[in-house]
C-alpha cells in the first residue's frame, strides 16, 4: 500500500542529507557575520534555515520554501539553501523552477558535480536531449569517474543508441547501468536507462525487480507506478493493477491523467457506472477546496451522460463551494458547457462578469484563458490574444495560457514560437501528454521529424500508453515504414486498453498485412464485444480479409455481402480490403471479390473506380480508360477526370489530355486536384509565372498540403533565385523535412545547396537520386552537390549517369557534359 504522505519518503532521505550541509554552512556564515558585527543578521539566517529544515522534515514543503527564500534574502549566494529549494521543487515536479535554481548554482559553483547532476536529471525527465548531453559533458570534466557523471554519460549515449537503433550498444549501456545500480539502487538516471531497456525487450516483465527496488526507495514516482501497473495488467493481474491505480489517483488528485487511465480501464469493458463511481469516490475524497478531481468528474459526465448531467453536478458543486474560490472555477465550467451547447452570448457575458468578481485571485487567470478560448472560437483572435496577454503579464509561466498561444502559433506557421511556449508549459506540467503531442506537431511543422517522433513517444509513455497518444505515435511510425515498432507500441496499448476500437483496428490491420491470422483473429474477437455501429463497420473489412486470408472463401463471401448491403458508405472499407489483397500479392482474389461486389451493385461509383484502378495494376489500360470515360457521362465529381487524365498522359496522348483538363476545370473550377494538375501543365509549356501564381493560391488555401508546398518551392528555387526567395522556399518546405518522398528530398536538398549548405544538401540529394534513378535532373543536381563537397570521382559518375539518361542535344546533357569536362579525368 502506498504511503499517503506525498513524496515524504523521497524527501526525508534528501533533506536529511542536505540538512548537515545546511547546518554547517549556516553556522560558518553566522560566525562570519558575528565577527563583522552583524550578529542579528546571522541569527536570522540560522533561524530561517533551521525553520525551513523543520518544515521540510514534517513534509510541509510550501512553508519550508518560504523560510528558505527568507534566508536567501539575507544571502542570495548561500548554496546549501538554494540547493534545498531546488531539491524540493524537483521532488514536487516543478522542473522549470528547479532548473532555474540549479542553473544559478552551477553558474556560481561550476566545479560542483551535484548541481550538474541535478540539471542532467531534469533534462532527462523533460526529454531535453541536447541539455542532457551538455550536462553529461560538463559532469565528465568535473569528475568523469564519479557515479553521477557516469550515469549521465550512459543516459546520453543510450538515447543516441536508441535513436540510431543500435541494439547492441543499447544493451551494453543498459547492462552498465544495471551493474552500477547494485551499489546505488535508487539512482534516478540509472533506473530510467535500465528500466527503459527492459520494457523494450521481449521480456518486459524483467523490469519488475528494478521497478520494485525503485518504488521501495520512493513509492511516489508516478511514472514508474504507472509502468508497474501496466506490467501487472500484462500479467493478467487486473484487480491488483486497478487497486494500485486507484491508490495512485488518490495520491495525485491534481493529475487528471492518472484518474483518466483508471476510468479508461472500466470504460474499455463497457462499465460506465463503475467508471463514474470511481471518479465520484476520488472527487468526494479530495479536500473541499480542491477542484481538479471534481472537474474531471464533470468532464466525464459531460462526455458520457450529456451536458444536462454535467450542469446538474456543477450546480451542486457551486452551492457546496459557497463564496470560496472553487465556486468561481465551477461557475466558469458551467458557462463553458453552455457555450458548447450554443448559448454563446450568455456564456461570454457570464464569464466576463465572473472575471470581474474574481479580481486578483489566481482563479482569475484560469477564467481569462477560458474567455480567450471563447473569443477565439467566435473568430475574434485579437480580443482573445488581449485576454491571454493579460494572463501572461501576471504569470509568464501559466501552462493553460501558453498552450493556447502555442496552438495559435502552430495555426499561424510559427513553430519556433510554439516550441518555446510548449517547453515552458511542460516545465510546469512535465507529465502533460497533450502538451507533448502539441510539441510534436510544432517540431514536425519546423521540419524536425526526429524530435517530433521523440515527443510522440514520450506522450504515449507518459500517459500510460493512452489510446489517442499511442494512435498518433503508431501512425507516425507507420508513415516512416517502421511497422514493427508500431506493432509493439500498439500491442502495449492494446494490453492497457483492450476495449479501445481505434487501437484494435490498427493492430488488426498490421497483423493482417503480415499474414498473422491467429493474432488478427484474437484482436477481431475483442472488437466483436463492442456493441456499436462504429465497431461493426470497422470489423467488416477486417473480418472479410481474415476469412479470405485463411482460405475460407464461402464465409468471406457472406461477410462481404453484409459489408456491401444497406450502407454503401462502407464501400471505403471495401476499398481498403481490395487494396490490402493487392498489396499482399492476392490480385486474383481481389479481382474475384470485386467482380462479385460489382454484380451486387453494378452502378456504384466507388466500386467502378476500384474496378478501373485494379485494371491498371493488371495492365488493362484500355479497360480502365473505358470505365473512366463511361463515368464522365454521369459522374459529377473531379475524380474520374483526374484518373482519365493520368491514363491519357501515360499513353502519350498529350493533346487529348490537355483538352480533357480544360473541360474538367470548366466543370470543377474549385477542384484542388485539377488545379494542381493545371499548375504542372503550365510549367511544362513554359508558363512558369502562371504555374507559380496558381501554386501560390493553392498554398495560401492550405499551407500543409505537401504537393503544393513542394511544387511551389521547386519553381521558386529554379533558375537564379535571390537569397530572399530561397529563404521563403526553405520556409515553405520546412514541414516536409524528414519525408521519404524522393521528389521532396530533391527540392529540399537543392534549396539547401543554393543557400550554401552543401553538407546538409548531400544526404537529401543522395536519397532523391536513389528514389528517382531515371530522372536526369536529379542526377545532375546530385553531381553538382558531390562536386561541391570535393567528391570528384563520385561527381564524374553522376554526370556520366545524366548523359546516359538524356539525348545528346538535351540541355541537361549539354550542361552535364561541360561540367564533366571541366573536372577532367
Amino acid at each position: 500500500m502506498l504511503d499517503g504522505n506525498k513524496n515524504q519518503s523521497r524527501n526525508r532521505f534528501r533533506h536529511m542529507t542536505i540538512s548537515g550541509t545546511l547546518r554547517g554552512t549556516a553556522a560558518a556564515l553566522a560566525v562570519a557575520l558575528i565577527l563583522s558585527g552583524c550578529k542579528s543578521e546571522g541569527d536570522r539566517m540560522v533561524k530561517y534555515v533551521s525553520s525551513g529544515e523543520s518544515y521540510a522534515a514534517q513534509g510541509d514543503y510550501p512553508r519550508a520554501l518560504i523560510q528558505y527564500r527568507n534566508a536567501l534574502k539575507i544571502d542570495p549566494d548561500h548554496a546549501a539553501t538554494r540547493a534545498a529549494i531546488g531539491h524540493i521543487l524537483l521532488d514536487q515536479g516543478a522542473l522549470g523552477e528547479a532548473r532555474q535554481e540549479f542553473t544559478l548554482l552551477a553558474e556560481r559553483f561550476p566545479n560542483d558535480l551535484e548541481f550538474r547532476s541535478k540539471l542532467g536529471e531534469i533534462a532527462l525527465v523533460r526529454a531535453d536531449w541536447p541539455a542532457l548531453e551538455r550536462q553529461a559533458d560538463a559532469a565528465s570534466l568535473i569528475d568523469g569517474d564519479a557515479l553521477d557523471s557516469r550515469a549521465l554519460s550512459i543516459a546520453s549515449r543510450y538515447h543516441d543508441a536508441t535513436r540510431e537503433r543500435a541494439a547492441t550498444l543499447q544493451a551494453r549501456l543498459a547492462d552498465e547501468a544495471t551493474e552500477l545500480l547494485v551499489d546505488a539502487p535508487a539512482h534516478p538516471v540509472l533506473l530510467r536507462v535500465a528500466i527503459d531497456h527492459r520494457t523494450r525487450s521481449d521480456d518486459p516483465m524483467s523490469a519488475v525487480p528494478l521497478l520494485d527496488a525503485a518504488l521501495d526507495a520512493d513509492p511516489h514516482w508516478p511514472e514508474l507506478q504507472i509502468l508497474r501497473i501496466r506490467l501487472l495488467s500484462d500479467a493478467n493481474q487486473t484487480d491488483a493493477a486497478e487497486a494500485r491505480l486507484f491508490e495512485l489517483a488518490r495520491l495525485y488528485p491534481d493529475d487528471p491523467q492518472i484518474a483518466g487511465l483508471l476510468v479508461a480501464r472500466h470504460m474499455s469493458r463497457g462499465k460506465l457506472d463503475e467508471a463514474e463511481d470511481v471518479l465520484r469516490a476520488l472527487a468526494d475524497g479530495a479536500p473541499r477546496g480542491q477542484v481538479q478531481m471534481r472537474m474531471v468528474l464533470v468532464q466525464f459526465l459531460n462526455r458520457t451522460r450529456g451536458p444536462d448531467r454535467a450542469l446538474a453536478e456543477l450546480d451542486r458543486l457551486v452551492k457546496d463551494a459557497g463564496d470560496g474560490p472553487a465556486g468561481l472555477v465551477y461557475s466558469a465550467m458551467d458557462y463553458s458547457i453552455r457555450f458548447d451547447q450554443g448559448d454563446r452570448d450568455t456564456a461570454v457575458d457570464g464569464l466576463t462578469a465572473l472575471l470581474a468578481k474574481a479580481g486578483e485571485q489566481p482563479e482569475a487567470r484560469r477564467i481569462r484563458v477560458m474567455l480567450a478560448r471563447m473569443h477565439d472560437r467566435l473568430g475574434d483572435r485579437a480580443r482573445a490574444r488581449a485576454e491571454l496577454n493579460a494572463v501572461l503579464s501576471v504569470d509568464p509561466g501559466d501552462a493553460d495560457a501558453l498552450k493556447l498561444r502555442a496552438l495559435w502559433a502552430i495555426d499561424e506557421e510559427a513553430p519556433k514560437t510554439a516550441i518555446v511556449d510548449l517547453r515552458t508549459a511542460l516545465a510546469q506540467r512535465p507529465r502533460d501528454s497533450e502538451l507533448m503531442t502539441l510539441l510534436a506537431a510544432a517540431h514536425a511543422q519546423e521540419g524536425q521529424r526526429g524530435l517530433a517522433m521523440e515527443q510522440l513517444a514520450a506522450a504515449a509513455q507518459t500517459s500510460g500508453h493512452a489510446a489517442r497518444e499511442t494512435e498518433r505515435y503508431a501512425t507516425a511510425l507507420m508513415t516512416e515504414g517502421r511497422n514493427t515498432v508500431a506493432q509493439r507500441v500498439l500491442e502495449v496499448a492494446f494490453e492497457a486498453a483492450p476495449g479501445d476500437l481505434g487501437i484494435q483496428a490498427m493492430l488488426a490491420d498490421i497483423y493482417l498485412d503480415k499474414g498473422d491470422w491467429a493474432d488478427a483473429n484474437r484482436v477481431i474477437s475483442h472488437m466483436r464485444r463492442i456493441d456499436s455501429d462504429a465497431a461493426r463497420a470497422a470489423i467488416a473489412p477486417l473480418e472479410a480479409a481474415l476469412l479470405l486470408g485463411q482460405g475460407r472463401g464461402a464465409e468471406a463471401d457472406g461477410a462481404l455481402s453484409t459489408m456491401l448491403q444497406g450502407d454503401l458508405g462502407r464501400q471505403q472499407a471495401f476499398g481498403r480490403l481490395i487494396a490490402g489483397l493487392v498489396r499482399r500479392g492476392d490480385a486474383d482474389l481481389a479481382r474475384q471479390q470485386l467482380d462479385a461486389a460489382l454484380g451486387r451493385h453494378p452502378g456504384d461509383r466507388a466500386l467502378r473506380i476500384l474496378d478501373a484502378d485494379l485494371r491498371l495494376t493488371e495492365n488493362d489500360v484500355s479497360g480502365a480508360e473505358a470505365i473512366y470515360r463511361d463515368m464522365l457521362e454521369t459522374d459529377d465529381t473531379d475524380e474520374a477526370y483526374t484518373k482519365l487524365f493520368a491514363v491519357l498522359r501515360s499513353q502519350g496522348k498529350l493533346d487529348e489530355a490537355d483538352t480533357l483538363l480544360a473541360e474538367a476545370l470548366a466543370r470543377h473550377p474549385a477542384s484542388r486536384a485539377l488545379r494542381l494538375i493545371e499548375s504542372n501543365r503550365l510549367d511544362v509549356v513554359g508558363d512558369t509565372a502562371g504555374a507559380i501564381a496558381l501554386l501560390e493560391t493553392l498554398h495560401a488555401e492550405d499551407t500543409r498540403d505537401p504537393l503544393a508546398a513542394n511544387n511551389l518551392a521547386a519553381l521558386l528555387s529554379a533558375g537564379t533565385p535571390t537569397p530572399e526567395v530561397l529563404e521563403r522556399a526553405a520556409r515553405i518546405t520546412a514541414h516536409l523535412r524528414g519525408t521519404s518522398n524522393p521528389a521532396m528530398s530533391d527540392t529540399i536538398g537543392w534549396i539547401a545547396y543554393l543557400r550554401g549548405d552543401v553538407n546538409g544538401a548531400l544526404p537529401l540529394m543522395q536519397r532523391a537520386a536513389r528514389g528517382l534513378p531515371r530522372d536526369p535532373q536529379v542526377q545532375l543536381r546530385l553531381a553538382r552537390v558531390l562536386e561541391a563537397t570535393g567528391a570528384i570521382d563520385e561527381a564524374r559518375e553522376a554526370y556520366d549517369a545524366v548523359l546516359t539518361l538524356t539525348a545528346e542535344d538535351h540541355p541537361l546533357a549539354q550542361d552535364a557534359r561541360a561540367r564533366r569536362a571541366a573536372l577532367g579525368g
